[in-house]
């Protein structure tokens, strides 16, 4: 068995390398640090609770299971009395949801999956081990004491917690809410995001492209993303180029929503109105810049009410901070308490090379596993921001370190699923 050191933080190697640029540990520390958890509860029925976040512990309303009963189809007996013939008359039957019968000593009783265990027999035989002829029955294979027979309590005692609060409700939670009785479910209520998109050269995807225009990307992208952690979306907006526009909807959302999303209008340059804006209305701004490639303009700041996540426009820069830094920023927000950056170790499939300065996610697809049973990683030679490519076949991105220029074939790495 291969030991490898736990991946305790989210180190990108870029500590020294941009000395002007927050690390990545340290803008998702100062982002998550503004992330004040929401309080309001709500409680939903069961077929409803899929994808929310639970507010309270689950507990188990009774002991699992109630009686003990049967793991399969066969016959019940006590072991005891199984004389050496190895057989014995057959006397009635015992059926899932029927009330517990007595076994008549020196007897066996059919019985069903889920069947109580009659009163008196301490084993069950399989069917496939008893040759049956009429009234009576003969053991094939003689099982040990006790076979076959799931144990009143077995799986879950009165009072158990099930669940923690903070799990995002998934398929499996919602078996063991339904399992421990609960029918309605206590969770937070949703995040409420609003949008706002800039870019004047920006218009829908299907319609036609005039001179200079370009398919919206972000809007359908960033939707997509809030749409797989159930957010409430409150607002969508697509404001022109300006200063006083981008202000107007962005003080407006401000006070409707826990997250605002921005997206483009987040750099530098004369038409790049998101910081300026931010300064004006006085907005606590915690993250300004990031060493990391793609996406070093992302912003994180508090304006009122609101975390504002303020994403580059270059659409595969926009996912990549989402990513690495909104993500987990709104799944605290929302009141998530597993684990918000599920990364792992993963091989290179051959050598990967990197500018040394920021650190790189890069797009990468599993193609593999090595002998040890380690997922094997592939990627592109490079990455552009704008270039969407990438995005087909990744299942998620790779972390090369700000200070590595070169990652040999079979080195670890570290993985961020999507």
């Amino acid at each position: 068995m291969t030991l490898i050191d736990r991946i305790n933080t989210p180190g990108c190697g870029c500590d020294d390398a941009v000395t002007h640029l927050m690390t990545v540990s340290d803008a998702v520390e100062a982002g998550l640090a503004l992330a004040d958890p929401i309080e309001e509860i709500e409680t939903v029925p069961l077929q409803q609770a899929r994808g929310r976040i639970l507010a309270a512990p689950i507990l188990a309303r009774a002991d699992m299971p109630r009686f003990d009963n049967s793991g399969m189809d066969g016959y019940a007996l006590c072991l005891d009395e199984l004389p050496q013939t190895q057989v014995l008359p057959v006397q009635g039957e015992s059926a899932a949801g029927a009330p517990t019968p007595t076994l008549e000593r020196g007897t066996m009783m059919r019985i069903f999956t889920g069947a109580p265990v009659p009163i008196g027999a301490d084993t069950v035989v399989m069917q496939e081990h008893v040759s049956r002829d009429g009234k009576f029955a003969r053991i094939t294979k003689i099982p040990a004491k006790g076979s076959n027979i799931r144990r009143a309590g077995e799986d879950q005692k009165t009072g158990d917690v099930l669940l923690d609060a903070g799990v995002v409700l998934e398929p499996k939670h919602i078996a063991i809410c339904a399992g421990a009785g609960q029918g309605h479910i206590p969770v937070l209520r949703k995040l409420r995001v609003g949008v706002i998109l800039t870019g004047d050269e920006l218009c829908a995807a299907g319609d036609g492209l005039t001179d200079g225009a370009i398919w919206d990307v972000n809007t359908p992208m960033l939707l997509a993303l809030l749409d797989d952690i159930h957010a409430d979306l409150v607002a969508v907006e697509h404001v022109p180029d300006t200063k006083s526009r981008l202000l107007t909807a962005t003080v407006e959302m401000s006070w409707k929503v826990d997250v605002i999303i921005t997206s483009g209008g987040v750099s530098v340059g004369d038409r790049d109105h998101v910081k300026p804006m931010l300064q004006s209305l006085g907005a606590h701004v915690a993250v300004s810049g990031v060493a990391i490639k793609p996406g070093k303009p992302i912003t994180v700041s508090k304006l009122a009410n609101s975390v504002v996540i303020s994403l580059p426009g270059n659409p595969v820069s926009a996912f990549v901070t989402w990513q690495v830094l909104g993500r987990p920023i709104a799944a605290k927000i929302a009141g998530q308490t597993q684990n918000m950056q599920p990364r792992r170790h993963v091989h290179a499939r051959g050598g990967v090379q990197h500018k040394t300065g920021r650190c790189e996610y890069r797009p990468a697809s599993i193609v593999g596993y090595d002998p040890r049973g380690l997922e094997v990683v592939a990627c592109p030679p490079q990455t552009r921001s704008a270039n969407l490519s990438p995005l087909t076949n990744a299942d998620g991105l790779i972390l090369i370190p700000g200070n590595i220029e070169h990652v040999p074939e079979g080195d670890l790495l570290e993985f961020l699923p999507f």
